[in-house]
């Protein structure tokens, strides 16, 4: 089964616009075949069309799962532990030893 990790889109100015370009495209970073990160841009309409070649298409959308990206479980797990910690050194610094 095909493992696909989840991308998103993101709302960039364009700088250099002509007069009839747009104002804005669609980036996504994505790794090429090369192991190496790619930015694409997509016009909104770009966009539209593939959706609609989705829709138009499903049966060659081959069946996936969502790749477990373990970098954010340790993220999170880092997070948690150092709050843990801060949580834990304030308690014991504020503890009376002396009326234990």
């Amino acid at each position: 089964m095909l493992e696909v990790q989840p991308g998103r889109f993101y709302k960039v100015k364009n700088v250099s616009k002509k007069s009839s370009a747009n104002d804005h495209y669609n980036m996504i970073v994505v790794d090429n075949n090369l192991g190496e990160l790619e930015e694409l841009l997509f016009t909104d309409s770009d966009l539209m069309k593939a959706v609609a070649r989705r829709r138009n298409n499903e049966e060659d959308i081959p069946p996936y799962r969502v790749k477990n990206d373990s970098k954010v479980i340790y993220h999170f797990m880092f997070l948690t532990s150092g709050i843990i910690g801060i949580v834990l050194g304030y308690l014991i610094k504020n503890l009376d030893w002396y009326n234990l």
